[in-house]
């Protein structure tokens, strides 16, 4: 039950930062601007968890925690379209070839920009923190570079 009201929170979050009812086309981009995004933007999030657990996180349980770190992942797979559209308007503002560099620096404003903590607090008050399942566990096990998110 839990995990259902939180990928409804996901579904609800995603029609919110789409602004549009239809759907948002797949983009894709090499792998190595691919991995270069996916490391910066869950090295914001992440940085951001530990943070906000250093402050509230006191009353958590170990496997509580670890799940939020893997509702992180999921927010990152959940949301990657979007992130595609926000990733090629700043490529297309460059005028020119863009290289990992610039796919760094984009990823890392996403993972910066990205207000999380609001998640977190919600999950935690709502007592709405998954059980954790073995998928949890795979997906935490794989390294950022190789999360599925197609």
């Amino acid at each position: 039950m839990k995990l259902l009201v939180l990928c409804v929170l996901a579904m609800m979050v995603t029609v919110a930062m789409s602004r549009r009812w239809n759907f948002v086309a797949h983009r894709h981009v090499s792998r190595q601007f691919e991995v270069a995004l996916k490391v910066q933007i869950m090295a914001g999030f992440d940085k951001k968890l530990a943070n906000w657990l250093a402050r509230h996180g006191r009353n958590l349980s170990p496997i509580q925690k670890k799940t939020l770190y893997f509702v992180n992942r999921r927010y990152m797979q959940t949301h990657w379209q979007m992130y595609m559209q926000f990733i090629n308007r700043e490529i297309n503002k460059l005028g020119r070839a863009p290289n990992v560099n610039d796919y760094s620096r984009v990823g890392a404003e996403i993972g910066r920009r990205i207000p999380l903590e609001v998640t977190y607090s919600f999950l935690v008050r709502r007592n709405l923190i998954p059980r954790w399942r073995q998928y949890m566990g795979n997906l935490l096990a794989k390294r950022v570079e190789n999360i599925p998110i197609r």
